[in-house]
C-alpha cells in the first residue's frame, strides 16, 4: 500500500508538509495471522518437547515427549506411561490395530496396553531392541529400524530383513495407503514389499553426503513422492527427481525434521524454525509473526479429521484451524477493538478502533496518519465507503473525505459551522449525503440540515428507495421521505428495542438490536420474523449484519458470527459452518465489510477475515467411547480394556445397590467444546434422547433386568458418530427371580387345584350324601310299598281265590258255563297273584343285591322249565355276587331280559337243554350267558320281534351290550355284558 502522496485541498504547502510527515513517519508493517490452537504444559501436556504425534483407533492423539507419552481427547491429557517406569526420550513410536502403543528408547522396546507396560523380548531373548523407526502394517506386523537395519516382529518372533543384501543401509520406512511397507535404501532407492518380494519403485541415487531422512507417498498412483533429506525436499514423479523451489535460508531455516501430506495433497514441512505449507506451487510460511511459533517442529501429523497437528521443541503442540479465516490482532499491530471498517478504491481495508486509523491490503497492516488531524482529542467514530468508492472518515469533531490518495476535511469547513458528533453517514442514489448523530438525523444541502421531528440519538442509516431513508434510534425506526419525516410510519414491534444496525435486502428490512435479537420485516405488508437465542442466534445482541453475493446473511452478535441462507420466499435457513460456528467472539457495531470474496468482521479481539465461499466441511464426525462406569457396590468385578479405557466385564449389580453412573466422550479434535450427546438405556428407552451437552448420566435406582446403554455424539454441524454401548445387569432379589415367581405360580396353581379338588370332593360327598339319602328314602318307600301292596293286594287276591273256590263248589255240575267262568276267575286271580309276587320282589330293596337277582332268575327258570321236556341248569352262584348291590331298576331289567330269553327258548328253540351262567370279567363287568342246544336259526334271515326289541331297550338302560350267536342246527348263545358302574360295589 502507498499513502505517500496524500494531498489536501487547502494548498500545496500543506501537501509538502504532509509528504514530509508521511515519509518521516515510522510505519511498521504486520503480516496476517493464521488460526492455531496451542496446547502446552499449562493445559496438562506432560512435557513441552514433543517428538511424535499419532492417533489410535479411538481417535485419541498419542503424543510422545521427553518425559513419556500423553493421550489426548481434545480436552484432557492423560499420561500413558508416567506411572509405568517408562519416562525416557522415545526414538520411535507406533500403534497397531489392537491399540497397543509400541515405543522404543535407550532401554529397549516396549508396548503399552490395558494400563500395563511390557518390555518386548521376543524369541531371540534379546531385551535390548533400540529402534529409530517403528511402523505397524495391515497385518499388525511391527517393522522397525535399528542401526539402519530392518527388522520385523510377528507375534514374539523377531526377524532381520534384507532388502537387497546384508550390507544395505536403510534410513527410512513408510506405509502406503494399502498398508504395504516401503523402505529407503541408501544409493539404491525406495522399495515396496509386494507378495513377499521387494520391488524397486523409485530408483534413487543421492550424493553420498545426503540420505533419505523421511519420505511419504500419495493416495493415488500418480501422486508425487516427497523426500526429505534433512536440508531440502525432493519431489519424485515418474522417476523424475525435482527439488522444491523453497529458499529455506531466507527464513533462517537450515534443518528439516518432518514432512506430512494432507487430504488436499498439500505438503507440510517441519523445520528448525516454524513450518511450511506447499500446495499447487503456492508456499506459505508459518512462524511466530503469523500466529505459529519460531520453535523447531519435530513432528507434523494429519489426524482422521484432516486436522494438522504440530509437535514442537518447547512450545507443546499446535493445531492448525485451517485457512478459512485469518486473524489480525495485537501480533499484527492492532492494539484496540476494531469498531469500524471501510475500503478504498484500491480495495485496501481501512479500520479504526477509535484511537487511530489503520489500513490493510489483506496481508499487512500499517497505521495511516491524516495530516492536520488532531488525534489526541479527536476520536474516530465511523468509516464509510460511498458508491464511488470514496472513503469517509468520521471523527469526534470532523468529517473527512478520502478521494483516491487525497484527504479533504469535509465538515466543518468554517469555525462558525455547528459542531456535530456523527455516528453514521450515507450517500443515497440521488447523491444526497446523510448523517445521524446523538440528537437526530441530518442531510447535506450546502450545510447539514436536521430532519424535523427526530430528536433521539440515532445509531444507523439505510436507504430503502430513491427518496426514502430509514434512521435507527435507541427505541424505534423513523422513515424519512423527500427529506421529511413520515408520521404514518409505524414500527410498534420494535418498541423498547435499541437499534444497532439496519440492512435493506429485496423488500425486507433486517433490524439488529442490542437486547432483542434480529427482526426481519417485509415492508410490503408481510409478517415480521423474530430471531433470538431460541431459534438460531448465539446472542440477542446483534451489532452488525450484511448480505453477501450468495444471498447469505452474515450476523455479528455478542458471542459469535451467525450465518443464514435467505431463501427465495424470504425465510431463513441457518448455516452451520465448522470454522465460524466454533469461534466465540464479540462483534462490534457496523464492523462488517465484504471485499473480494472475503468478509471482514471487527471484534473486541481484532479482525477476523472469513472466506465467503462456504465450502462443505471435510471433517469427520466424533468418535464415541464409554470412558468410565462407576457403581457403588463392593462386589468383585473383572475388567476388560476397551477403546483405551477399563470397562467392567459382565457387570452384575444387586437389586439393593443398583446405582450406576456412566461417563462417555465424543472424541472430536477439531472442535471438542461443541460436541453434544444423545443416549438411551434399553429397554427402558426405545428412542435416543435429544442431544445434550453433558457427558455423564446417572441412574440412581434401576429395577432388576438386563440393560444396554447406547450413546452417540454429534459435532456442531450435526454429523453423528458411531454408537458406543455398555451392557450390564441388575440382579433381582430371590423373590424377584423368575424361578421364584415360577415356583410361586406353581404353588398357587397347586393350591388352586387342591382347593378345586377339595371343593369337588366336598361337592361329590354332598352329592353322594344326597343320593344316599334319596336312595334310603327310595328304599324305605319301596319297602313300605311292597309291604302295603303285599298286605292289601295279597289279602284281596287271596280272598278272591277263596270265594271263587266256595262258589265253584256250590255250582251244580250242570252249569258248565258258570263253572268255566269261575275257573277263569280263579286262573286270573292266580296269575295276578303270581305277577304281584314278582312286582313285590322287585320293589323289595333287599333284592337289589346281585346274588338275589341271580337266585330269582334261577328260581324262575326252574319253575318255567318244570314239567317240560327241557332240562334247565344254572351256574349263577358266586361269593362276590353278595357284595354287589345293583342300582335301582337294574335287577328288574336283568330279570325281565332273562325271562324273555327263557320263554324264547321254551317256545321256539326245540332244545333239550338250557343253561345259564353268570360271572365277573377281568374288568369287573357282569357277564350273563344263556345257552341252548336247540335247532338254532339263521342270523341273516331272522326278524326281530317285540320281545327282542324289549331286550335291546332294557340292555341300553343297563349301559350294557348283548350279543346273540346262532346258526341252524347249532343252538343259540346269548351273552349279556353289564359294564360296572360306580354304584356297583
Amino acid at each position: 500500500m502507498k499513502y505517500k502522496n496524500f494531498n489536501l485541498t487547502k494548498g500545496w504547502p500543506v501537501s509538502i508538509a504532509f509528504c514530509l510527515a508521511v515519509l518521516l513517519w515510522p510505519v511498521t508493517a504486520f503480516s496476517q495471522k493464521y488460526s492455531f490452537t496451542n496446547y502446552s504444559i499449562e493445559n496438562g501436556l506432560l512435557q513441552s518437547q514433543v517428538t511424535r504425534i499419532l492417533q489410535d483407533n479411538t481417535h485419541h492423539l498419542v503424543i510422545t515427549t521427553f518425559l513419556g507419552l500423553d493421550r489426548f481427547d481434545g480436552k484432557t491429557f492423560t499420561p500413558v506411561t508416567k506411572d509405568n517406569n517408562l519416562t525416557d526420550v522415545f526414538g520411535a513410536t507406533t500403534i497397531d490395530h489392537s491399540g497397543k502403543i509400541w515405543c522404543s528408547n535407550a532401554s529397549g522396546l516396549y508396548y503399552f496396553y490395558a494400563d500395563r507396560t511390557t518390555r518386548f523380548v521376543g524369541d531371540n531373548k534379546s531385551s535390548l531392541i533400540v529402534a529409530t523407526a517403528l511402523l505397524a502394517d495391515k497385518l499388525d506386523n511391527i517393522w522397525g529400524l535399528s542401526k539402519h537395519h530392518l527388522f520385523k516382529i510377528t507375534g514374539s518372533h523377531v526377524e532381520n530383513i534384507n532388502v537387497t543384501g546384508k550390507k544395505d543401509t536403510i534410513t527410512s520406512i513408510a506405509l502406503n495407503k494399502n498398508g504395504d511397507i516401503l523402505v529407503a535404501v541408501v544409493n539404491k532407492g525406495i522399495f515396496c514389499l509386494k507378495n513377499n518380494k521387494w520391488i524397486n519403485i523409485v530408483p534413487l541415487v543421492l550424493p553420498k553426503s545426503t540420505y533419505v531422512a523421511q519420505f511419504i507417498v500419495g493416495n493415488n498412483y500418480d501422486d508425487p513422492i516427497y523426500i526429505s533429506t534433512g536440508t531440502e525436499v525432493l519431489s519424485v514423479r515418474n522417476h523424475i527427481i525435482k527439488r522444491l523451489n523453497i529458499n529455506f535460508k531466507n527464513d533462517g531455516v537450515n534443518l528439516i525434521y518432518c514432512i506430512t501430506r494432507d487430504n488436499s495433497n498439500g505438503l507440510w514441512i517441519g523445520t528448525n524454525k516454524g513450518a511450511y505449507y506447499f500446495n499447487n506451487n503456492t508456499l506459505k510460511y508459518f512462524d511466530e509473526s503469523n500466529g505459529f511459533t519460531d520453535n523447531a517442529v519435530y513432528a507434523i501429523f494429519k489426524d482422521f479429521g484432516n486436522n494438522i497437528w504440530f509437535g514442537t521443541n518447547g512450545a507443546g503442540i499446535f493445531r492448525f484451524n485451517g485457512d478459512s479465516f485469518l486473524i489480525f490482532d495485537q501480533a499484527q499491530g492492532i492494539t484496540e477493538p476494531i469498531l469500524q471498517l471501510a475500503k478504498d478504491k484500491n480495495d485496501n481495508i481501512l479500520m479504526t478502533g477509535g484511537n487511530k486509523l489503520m489500513a490493510c491490503d489483506g496481508k499487512q497492516i500499517i497505521q495511516v496518519k491524516i495530516p492536520l488531524l488532531d488525534t489526541i482529542n479527536n476520536m474516530f467514530h465511523c468509516l464509510y465507503t460511498d458508491p464511488e468508492k470514496n472513503t469517509w472518515i468520521v471523527t469526534q469533531k470532523q468529517l473527512w473525505e478520502k478521494i483516491g490518495a487525497n484527504f479533504t476535511c469535509f465538515y466543518p469547513r468554517n469555525k462558525t459551522d455547528t459542531k456535530i458528533s456523527f455516528n453514521a453517514v450515507l450517500q443515497d442514489q440521488l447523491k444526497t449525503f446523510w448523517a445521524v448523530a446523538g440528537d437526530g438525523c441530518y442531510y447535506w444541502d450546502n450545510d447539514f440540515k436536521k430532519i424535523s421531528g427526530i430528536n433521539l440519538q440515532c445509531t444507523s442509516l439505510v436507504e430503502v428507495g430513491r427518496d426514502s431513508i430509514l434512521a435507527g434510534t435507541s427505541n424505534s425506526i423513523f422513515l424519512v421521505k423527500n427529506k421529511k419525516l413520515d408520521p404514518h410510519f409505524n414500527t410498534g414491534f420494535l418498541k423498547r428495542s435499541n437499534i444497532m444496525c439496519l440492512k435493506y435486502y429485496k423488500g425486507r428490512i433486517y433490524v439488529g438490536t442490542i437486547d432483542n435479537g434480529l427482526f426481519i420485516w417485509d415492508i410490503h405488508g408481510g409478517p415480521v420474523t423474530h430471531l433470538n437465542e431460541k431459534n438460531g442466534l448465539s446472542s440477542t445482541s446483534v451489532y452488525s449484519l450484511d448480505v453477501d453475493k450468495n444471498g447469505v446473511l452474515w450476523i455479528g452478535t455478542g458471542r459469535a458470527v451467525n450465518l443464514f441462507k435467505i431463501k427465495t420466499d424470504g425465510t431463513l435457513q441457518k448455516i452451520i459452518n465448522e470454522d465460524i460456528g466454533s469461534l466465540v467472539v464479540e462483534c462490534n457495531q457496523d464492523a462488517l465489510l465484504f471485499n473480494n470474496n472475503r468478509v471482514w468482521i471487527g471484534t473486541t479481539k481484532g479482525i477476523y477475515v472469513f472466506k465467503t465461499d462456504l465450502a462443505s466441511n471435510t471433517f469427520t464426525a466424533p468418535h464415541s467411547t464409554i470412558q468410565n462406569v462407576l457403581f457403588y457396590g463392593k462386589q468383585t468385578v473383572n475388567y476388560t480394556y476397551k477403546n483405551g479405557y477399563k470397562e467392567p466385564q459382565n457387570l452384575k449389580l444387586p437389586f439393593n445397590n443398583s446405582h450406576i453412573t456412566i461417563s462417555f466422550n465424543g472424541i472430536y479434535l477439531k472442535n471438542p467444546g461443541n460436541v453434544s450427546y444423545s443416549y438411551k438405556l434399553w429397554p427402558l428407552d426405545t428412542l435416543f434422547c435429544s442431544p445434550v451437552n453433558n457427558n455423564v448420566v446417572d441412574y440412581p435406582s434401576l429395577p432388576p433386568g438386563s440393560y444396554v446403554f447406547y450413546v452417540r455424539s454429534y459435532n456442531i454441524t450435526g454429523k453423528s458418530s458411531n454408537v458406543a454401548s455398555f451392557s450390564f445387569e441388575i440382579t433381582p432379589a430371590y423373590y424377584q427371580t423368575v424361578i421364584f415367581k415360577m415356583a410361586i405360580g406353581v404353588l398357587l396353581f397347586l393350591i388352586s387345584i387342591s382347593i378345586w379338588k377339595y371343593l369337588k370332593i366336598k361337592e361329590e360327598q354332598k352329592r353322594k350324601l344326597i343320593a344316599q339319602l334319596r336312595l334310603e328314602e327310595q328304599v324305605k318307600i319301596r319297602k313300605q310299598t311292597a309291604e302295603d301292596f303285599h298286605d292289601d293286594l295279597g289279602n284281596k287276591l287271596t280272598r278272591i281265590n277263596v270265594l271263587s273256590e266256595i262258589l265253584y263248589k256250590k255250582i251244580d255240575s250242570g252249569f258248565s258255563d258258570q263253572i268255566k267262568l269261575v275257573d277263569q276267575i280263579r286262573e286270573n286271580a292266580d296269575a295276578l297273584f303270581t305277577g304281584s309276587k314278582h312286582i313285590l320282589w322287585a320293589l323289595d330293596p333287599e333284592n337289589d343285591r346281585l346274588s338275589e337277582v341271580m337266585l330269582h332268575i334261577k328260581e324262575f327258570g326252574i319253575d318255567l322249565f318244570l314239567n317240560t321236556t327241557i332240562s334247565f341248569t344254572s351256574n349263577l352262584t358266586d361269593a362276590t355276587f353278595k357284595e354287589i348291590t345293583l342300582p335301582m331298576g337294574y335287577g328288574r331289567n336283568i330279570t325281565m331280559i332273562l325271562k324273555e330269553l327263557f320263554n324264547n327258548a321254551l317256545r321256539h328253540s326245540g332244545a333239550k337243554n338250557v343253561k345259564v351262567s353268570a360271572f365277573l370279567t377281568g374288568d369287573n363287568n357282569i357277564c350273563i350267558i344263556t345257552e341252548d342246544d336247540g335247532k338254532g336259526f339263521d342270523m341273516n334271515t331272522i326278524k326281530s320281534g317285540n320281545g327282542m326289541r324289549n331286550i335291546i331297550n332294557r340292555t341300553k338302560k343297563l349301559n350294557g351290550t348283548i350279543e346273540t350267536k346262532s346258526s341252524v342246527g347249532e343252538g343259540t348263545t346269548v351273552t349279556l355284558v353289564i359294564k360296572r358302574i360306580p354304584d356297583l360295589h
